[in-house]
């Protein structure tokens, strides 16, 4: 079996160094090495990591072509297909799926680079 062999692509900005640090922890993750606990101003709260999990949740299911209603069904455990076009445009659940949605969005227009730098302003 012929090996795989991995490359990482890095812009050259000023954001190298944090970038090289999680690509470091990257590499000690996949070759097996002890890894230490993330700096603390990169640690997220468990609120944090929460909204982090569903912002992945929610994107991946919209990429995959899951319909909205359907995404929020599986992250808030509730089905809204019962609902009429009038109820579910003034679903609660709706506008939060949106903001999760833009979230994500942003996160991954570089706005993940806040969660790197330890930046307090990501803090709400």
């Amino acid at each position: 079996m012929a090996r795989i062999r991995l490359a990482i692509i890095v812009p050259l900005d000023e954001d190298l160094m944090l970038r090289l640090n999680s690509i470091r922890r990257f590499h000690r993750l996949l070759t097996g090495k002890p890894i230490r606990p993330i700096p603390s101003l990169q640690a997220l709260s468990a609120s944090e990591r929460y909204r982090a999990t569903l912002m992945l949740r929610a994107w991946d299911g919209a990429d995959s072509g899951a319909s909205r209603r359907d995404i929020a069904g599986v992250l808030f455990r509730s089905d809204f297909s019962g609902l009429s076009a009038a109820e579910w445009k003034s679903a609660s659940e709706r506008r939060q799926l949106a903001r999760i949605l833009a979230e994500a969005r942003a996160m991954i227009g570089g706005e993940y680079l806040t969660l790197l730098r330890g930046d307090v302003r990501r803090r709400r």
